[in-house]
C-alpha cells in the first residue's frame, strides 16, 4: 500500500436547519456550532453548506458574493444576510411592547422571551415592568409588592 492509499477521506455530516428570516442571528449561531462540532474551518466548505440550505429567494441576496472569486464568501454572505434580515430597532421595541404575551407560556418563559427580544440597552427595570404588565392581575398583584429580583419573582409566578 502506498502512502497515498493510506489517506482516507471522512465525510462530515452537518445538520443545518433552514434559514430563519426572522431570526438570522440565532440561525447562524446554530450553523457555526455545527461547523465547530464537525471541525469545519474552510470558507469554501462553509459557504457550500450555507448555500445548500438557503431558499432561492434568500440566495438571490448573496448571489454576487457566492459567484465571486472571494476567499471570504461565507463571512461576507453571513454579514449581508444578518444586515438584510435583522429586525429594526423600532420593530424590536414594538414587539417588546405589544408583540409578546403570556399565552400558554409560564411566567418564567415569558420573561425569557422578553429578554431574548430586549438588548443590553434595555434596563432590567423596564424588562420587569413590561413582564409584570403582561401577567394576569391575579399574579401581578402578588408580585408587585415584592422587592425580590425579577428571576426570583418568575419562580414565584410559576408556582401561582
Amino acid at each position: 500500500m502506498s502512502i497515498g492509499d493510506e489517506t482516507e477521506l471522512h465525510k462530515v455530516n452537518v445538520k443545518i436547519s433552514p434559514f430563519w428570516i426572522d431570526k438570522p442571528k440565532i440561525r447562524f449561531h446554530q450553523v457555526e456550532a455545527q461547523f465547530k462540532i464537525s471541525g469545519i474551518i474552510a470558507e469554501e466548505t462553509k459557504i457550500n453548506y450555507l448555500i445548500s440550505q438557503l431558499d432561492p429567494k434568500v440566495v438571490e441576496n448573496v448571489w454576487d458574493i457566492i459567484s465571486s472569486d472571494s476567499q471570504t464568501k461565507y463571512m461576507n454572505s453571513k454579514t449581508r444576510l444578518l444586515n438584510l434580515f435583522k429586525e429594526s430597532e423600532n420593530a424590536r421595541i414594538q414587539r417588546l411592547i405589544t408583540g409578546i404575551d403570556l399565552g400558554d407560556l409560564k411566567p418564567s418563559q415569558l420573561l425569557q422571551k422578553i429578554r431574548s427580544v430586549a438588548t443590553s440597552d434595555v434596563s432590567e427595570n423596564l424588562i420587569k415592568t413590561l413582564w409584570l404588565g403582561k401577567l394576569p392581575d391575579s399574579i401581578k398583584n402578588v408580585l408587585i409588592v415584592s422587592k425580590e429580583d425579577i428571576d426570583s419573582l418568575a419562580i414565584v409566578a410559576d408556582s401561582i
